[in-house]
Order: C-alpha cells, then sequence, then structure tokens
C-alpha cells in the first residue's frame, strides 16, 4: 500500500515545478502554467490547498498576505513509494517483477547486463 495520496494530472504539474524550484508562490505557478492550461490565479490556490491536506505540500507566509509553497516530500521520495505500491500491488516483489518482465521478453540481454551492474555497485556501498 502507497504512503503518498495519487496525484492528479493537475496536481502532478504543480507537484513537478515545486519539486524543480523549491519553493514558489501561487503567482509564479499560475504565471507558468497559463499559456498551457489557463488557469486562473484561483484554480492554482485551489489544487495548492489540496496538495497541502494531501501532506503533499507546505506553506509559509511571507510579508502581507503572501505565501511560499513548498514540496514535504522529494520527487524521488514519492516515486519510489508509488513504484514500491505497484510492485508489490501486481508482482509481490521485485525480484518477481524483473522474472515477469524478462519472460514477457520486456527486458533485452542489455538491460540485464545493466541491472547486474547497478547491484554489484549496491552491494559494494553496502559493504562500506
Amino acid at each position: 500500500m502507497s504512503k503518498y495520496p495519487d496525484l492528479t494530472e493537475a496536481d502532478s504539474i504543480i507537484m513537478e515545478i515545486l519539486w524543480r524550484d523549491g519553493v514558489s508562490t501561487s503567482m509564479k505557478i499560475q504565471k507558468e502554467v497559463k499559456d498551457i492550461l489557463n488557469w486562473s490565479r484561483q484554480t492554482v490556490n485551489t489544487y495548492l490547498n489540496r496538495l497541502m491536506e494531501k501532506g503533499l505540500v507546505g506553506v509559509k507566509e511571507g510579508n502581507r498576505r503572501s505565501y511560499s509553497y513548498y514540496p514535504i516530500v522529494s520527487r524521488e521520495e514519492y516515486a519510489a513509494d508509488k513504484a514500491n505500491s505497484v510492485i508489490s500491488k501486481y508482482y509481490g516483489n521485485l525480484p518477481h517483477m524483473i522474472a515477469r518482465f524478462v519472460e514477457a521478453e520486456k527486458i533485452t540481454d542489455d538491460d540485464l547486463d545493466e541491472l547486474e551492474r547497478l547491484i554489484q555497485d549496491l552491494k559494494g556501498k553496502g559493504g562500506e
């Protein structure tokens, strides 16, 4: 089961901006997405509030009704949580998932060689 709630497409757009910038205001976010999504500042604020309710975004007050928003969880942590959830739900564990991909011929020999190199690198780091 996932530790974090799923993101809607709109949530993802805002989170990607916050993950990239670290901190932003609703006005800056609105300016960035205006040409693509034509969102008003109120729409951006609505999504920011939803992300705060989901526990993914924090807020700090600046000067005179100015607020800065920041991600509470890193992109890497969020992605790892979602990947683990999918692996657990559909495959049971990572080795079984990789075995299924190999059986379905979705992983090439080059992919397996790269996985072996990564595993050896990770084993080396763990032994230090």
